[in-house]
């Protein structure tokens, strides 16, 4: 028999008793927990319930996960939840305590038992390209496998983030420029349910020659002014054309000028040069090499006033339907000016 003292709790209550008083409570709420689940093995959250009475009632039931308050209830049913992720891999304990309103405590402990799995999902990606040589897109497409499914993938161009793709096949495209010249190192991550991370890697070399692409027609020329020289590069098209527009007044003296290896020695262009009237189909003047080496230049009056186009090829693709010269060195410089 608990002892008070040197009264034993039967004498204590009896003595109360007598004095008017009335019976002392002692004794904690009745209580037991449970869990919404007992095993765990994906990343998820538990929800755990006491269930507490007192003839006093009941003040508040508190919640520890180990020795750290997690959760406090006062009202039924008394409830808290926990997180559980691979961190926490093994047994783990909650344990309530439910308060009476005369501050008299019972205890009641549950067991979770967390098996989550650490294995990153097998993840790899290709490119649509390597080696980008003329404006446009590419795509990276990804394989992403799991033991328990693939949630996301994340597609990465130096390391910012471009895309994200929750369904199989997964897959993004960025456009590239000229701007973009370089090395893009292209890294996927694939994620699972339980928050496992899988990469891959690739890399796609941006080597645009041309700032000016994509000007191959009338609508999509490039702005020529006087005095103002322009470089370009017949390549990553087969046949390729280059169109510039420059605005004339009726009877102005202009000279275009076309050069390659005068302005760059690894040139290997042999330019064809033409100059269509504001139409946009009219020939006015060509010039296949009347400059110094393989270089081109026209000497001409603008006949009316308007906006006029020079195209730019090789010699190759104009003196053959069939020929293709898209080599990264033929590169050139345009340049209207006065005369």
């Amino acid at each position: 028999m608990k002892r008070f003292g040197s009264l034993s709790l039967l004498t204590l209550t009896a003595a109360l008793t007598a004095c008017g008083v009335g019976p002392v409570d002692l004794t904690g709420p009745t209580l037991t927990l449970s869990a919404s689940s007992k095993t765990v093995n994906t990343g998820t959250t538990v929800t755990f319930t006491a269930n507490a009475n007192d003839p006093s009632g009941v003040d508040r039931v508190e919640f520890y996960k180990g020795t750290t308050l997690i959760g406090t209830d006062t009202t039924a049913p008394y409830t808290t939840s926990a997180t559980y992720t691979a961190a926490d891999n093994g047994t783990q304990t909650i344990t309530a305590k439910a308060y009476d309103n005369g501050n008299n405590v019972s205890t009641a402990s549950e067991t979770v038992t967390v098996n989550i799995s650490t294995a990153k999902p097998a993840a790899s990606v290709t490119a649509s390209a390597s080696t980008l040589i003329n404006a446009g897109s590419v795509t990276f497409t990804a394989t992403a496998t799991d033991d328990i499914g693939v949630t996301k993938v994340e597609f990465y161009d130096n390391g910012k983030l471009i895309a994200t793709d929750t369904t199989a096949p997964y897959s993004a495209s960025t456009a590239y420029a000229f701007a973009d010249n370089g090395a893009h190192a292209i890294m996927v991550k694939a994620y699972d349910a339980d928050g496992n991370v899988g990469e891959a890697s690739a890399t796609v070399t941006v080597a645009i020659a041309d700032a000016n692409e994509p000007n191959d027609s009338v609508a999509a020329a490039t702005t020529l002014t006087v005095g103002t020289p322009i470089k370009g590069a017949i390549a990553a098209q087969g046949r390729d054309h280059d169109y510039f527009k420059f605005t004339a007044a009726a009877g102005e003296m202009l000279k275009l000028t076309v050069r390659s290896v005068s302005v760059d020695a690894a040139s290997t262009l042999d330019p064809y040069v033409m100059i269509l009237m504001p139409d946009g189909v009219t020939v006015l003047e060509k010039d296949d090499d009347s400059g110094n080496g393989m270089e081109s230049e026209i000497r001409f009056n603008a006949p009316v006033a308007g906006t006029y186009t020079a195209v730019v090829t090789s010699f190759d693709i104009h003196d053959d339907p069939d020929a293709t010269d898209d080599r990264a060195t033929n590169t050139y410089q345009i340049d209207l000016t006065r005369r």
